[in-house]
């Protein structure tokens, strides 16, 4: 299930933000929680570890850029969107890692493919896996938490928020454990999560502002395809 939150001082746009919500889930047959309030105060206090939060900026008692900082202090791993019709907060927003940034009033397409987009980085799902030396056991990430996944002179090394680990298994057998859609591989060496993507340009990326991917010639149009979808663009 997805804890979702959502708050704005403008009751019509909470409630405009919950039917897109409501109809998203039950057109996909997912399962969600909601929790909106007018009070950014009450976001912050609250007990529940949000998956996703939708935020306005210009609120009176805390604006939208200071509590999502808040909310990153107490899960580092909630996705924020902000909805607001000030713009000019854009730069702010993105030093926030935010997953969105939309306009009011709502575009429903673009909302869906927002909101599809922050659900693939809340998914939990843990990949298992045998260290290069079996005697050291298995290991177990959640496939959100892994940034990419290299060979390089017959070792296959998984690179992950935590640390780095050397696997047993081969780079066709990560192919088939990561198929989410947030997985591309943009070189016959490389699978990448799109969700820590900092830098693009036609022939390589730059994941977390410090690992270096080469694009392949041949995979570029495809990699360009994919990930602009992944944006909703």
């Amino acid at each position: 299930m997805v804890s979702i939150a959502v708050c704005d001082d403008d009751r019509e746009y909470i409630n405009d933000v919950e039917r897109h919500i409501s109809q998203y889930f039950a057109e996909n047959g997912l399962s969600y929680s909601l929790f909106t309030t007018q009070n950014g105060n009450e976001l912050v206090e609250s007990d529940t570890e949000f998956d996703i939060a939708f935020l306005d900026i210009e609120m009176p008692q805390i604006d939208g850029i200071n509590l999502g900082k808040q909310l990153l202090k107490k899960n580092p791993d909630i996705v924020l969107i902000y909805i607001t019709a000030y713009n000019h907060y854009l730069d702010e927003a993105m030093d926030l890692g935010v997953a969105r940034f939309f306009d009011k009033p709502i575009n429903s397409e673009r909302f869906y493919k927002g909101l599809e987009k922050a659900i693939t980085r809340v998914d939990n799902t843990e990949i298992k896996f045998y260290l290069k030396d079996k005697s050291q056991g298995v290991a177990a990430v959640r496939s959100r938490d892994i940034i990419f996944v290299e060979i390089k002179s017959r070792k296959v090394k998984v690179i992950t928020r935590n640390g780095e680990y050397e696997s047993h298994d081969n780079i066709k057998t990560w192919r088939q454990k990561l198929n989410k859609s947030y997985f591309i591989i943009p070189h016959n060496s490389f699978i990448v999560n799109t969700n820590y993507i900092t830098y693009y340009s036609k022939d390589r990326i730059t994941l977390c502002e410090k690992y270096s991917i080469p694009i392949a010639y041949s995979k570029r149009a495809e990699f360009k395809r994919r990930f602009l979808m992944l944006l909703g663009e």
